[in-house]
């Protein structure tokens, strides 16, 4: 669970920092690379400083998009067939001014998307995100199918986790070379969806049990609350925002 102490945007209101999200990718993809690579992306990383958790930010970012964004960025030069200046060619490699660019335009939205997404689900308890949204009148039904949605696949690599914890208590090697990680997975895909399918059921009967169905209002557990900040903050990502793509369109006519 998220420690509410941890930093200063863990205590925003989850719709505030979903504003943000939104009004950060809009402005990447409308925008070029260099508003994406020297301007969001500079903010995000001053963001994640006041995260609590600026270390564990960089290693999931770097993790989860290095090997992503330069195979992207490559295949793009690659495939680029323009008339624009050649910056280098060595045999069948051609790099092109138009190519480079377009790399780093897509690329750039790519890590825009990552690192807000990330930024946002390192700051926000998922349990806050539904009560929030519920509180703006979204349907209970629809919460919850992005509550169990998001946490499907943490719940799956923990539940393979045991599994495979379980098959090593039985003497079945799991660990060594690719061979032996491919011949012990297999086998405990079988456990995993039957547990899969069970816990689903169990999760039907409780929801029931506890009244999901019923066409009354609900109550939370946790108080949370949009304060004045949190107002004034997404007032402001929504006029800049609106007002950069103002300014983008402009630049577009004229």
């Amino acid at each position: 669970m998220l420690d509410r102490k941890k930093g200063p945007l863990s205590k925003l209101y989850p719709l505030t920092k979903l504003v943000f999200l939104f009004c950060a990718i809009i402005l990447a993809i409308v925008y070029d690379w260099k508003f994406g690579y020297l301007v969001m992306v500079p903010l995000t990383l001053v963001l994640a400083l006041f995260s609590g958790n600026f270390i564990g930010f960089i290693k999931k970012f770097i993790g989860a998009l290095l090997l992503f964004v330069i195979f992207v960025f490559l295949f793009k030069i690659m495939l680029d067939k323009s008339d624009s200046q050649i910056l280098f060619q060595w045999q069948f490699v051609i790099i092109r001014i138009q190519g480079l660019i377009d790399g780093l335009n897509q690329t750039s939205v790519l890590v825009v998307m990552a690192a807000v997404v990330l930024l946002f689900f390192e700051t926000t308890e998922v349990e806050d995100l539904m009560i929030s949204l519920q509180q703006r009148k979204v349907s209970h039904v629809v919460s919850y199918i992005v509550l169990s949605t998001l946490q499907m696949i943490p719940d799956m690599v923990k539940r393979s986790k045991v599994i495979m914890q379980a098959q090593q208590a039985r003497g079945i090697e799991t660990e060594g070379n690719m061979y032996l990680r491919v011949r012990a997975f297999f086998p405990s895909l079988g456990p995993l969806i039957i547990s899969s399918i069970s816990e689903l059921e169990e999760r039907a009967i409780t929801l029931e049990v506890r009244g999901f169905s019923a066409s009354i209002e609900k109550t939370f557990l946790k108080d949370i609350q949009s304060r004045a900040i949190d107002r004034i903050l997404s007032i402001g990502f929504i006029l800049i925002s609106i007002a950069l793509l103002g300014w983008r369109i402009y630049l577009w006519l004229f």
